[in-house]
């Protein structure tokens, strides 16, 4: 079985790749990209928008729970699948237009959230 080690660094050159991509992809098709922080307003638009989908996918199915009825998460499928990969897409994009290393960013995360929550896992020492 992988270490967390060996999790973080499989994670590392996924994300570092997944970050470049999103460069190239940007370079040819994103319609704002100067000044950085007209860019950087964009993808927040794009995120935003993003986060309305998944609440409002998420809404129906609240009001289901409150009412004690079966709530099937399997159900949002459709609608919330796609909106993993435009999340995945903004973050790669906001890391580049900050200058910053994506993998890093999460490794950090992770490590951070470790040390205040669970200070002898694992990750607390990445």
């Amino acid at each position: 079985m992988a270490t967390v080690n060996d999790l973080a660094t499989e994670t590392t050159v996924g994300l570092r790749a997944l970050q470049d991509l999103q460069r190239c992809y940007d370079d040819e098709m994103w319609d704002i990209s100067e000044p950085a922080f007209s860019k950087l307003r964009h993808i927040h638009i794009h995120l935003s928008n993003t986060i309305g989908k998944f609440a409002r996918a998420l809404e129906p199915l609240d009001h289901q729970e409150h009412r004690s009825e079966t709530v099937d998460i399997q159900s949002l499928n459709d609608e919330v699948v796609p909106l993993i990969g435009d999340l995945l897409i903004h973050a790669a994009q906001i890391s580049s237009a900050l200058g910053q290393d994506l993998s890093a960013t999460l490794i950090d995360r992770y490590r951070r959230n470790a040390q205040r929550f669970a200070p002898e896992s694992e990750f607390a020492k990445l």
